[in-house]
């Protein structure tokens, strides 16, 4: 396993569109700035510092291991009726 933050950024978003959350809510959850933020979750070469990992993690409730070195993968919906782009 690689120990790099090439999911954190996924995992993130994935995990607001999950929570229904905005970029702004967990902002006021985990005191990051909201253009830090956006910065880190538009980064190609994700940099998130530990206590910026910790923040998160905490706000998610996960550990940091969850949310940044683990890929998460989106539960679909699985009925015969959704269509193909609603399905993830």
């Amino acid at each position: 396993m690689k120990n790099d933050l090439s999911h954190a950024n996924k995992n993130i978003k994935l995990l607001l569109k999950y929570k229904n959350w905005t970029q702004a809510t967990l902002c006021k959850k985990t005191g990051i700035t909201d253009i830090t933020m956006q910065r880190r979750l538009n980064s190609r070469v994700p940099k998130w510092s530990m206590l910026e990992a910790v923040s998160i993690a905490n706000a998610f409730g996960l550990s940091v291991n969850d949310i940044f070195f683990t890929r998460m993968i989106p539960k679909c919906n699985t009925t015969p009726n959704a269509k193909s782009e609603e399905a993830c």
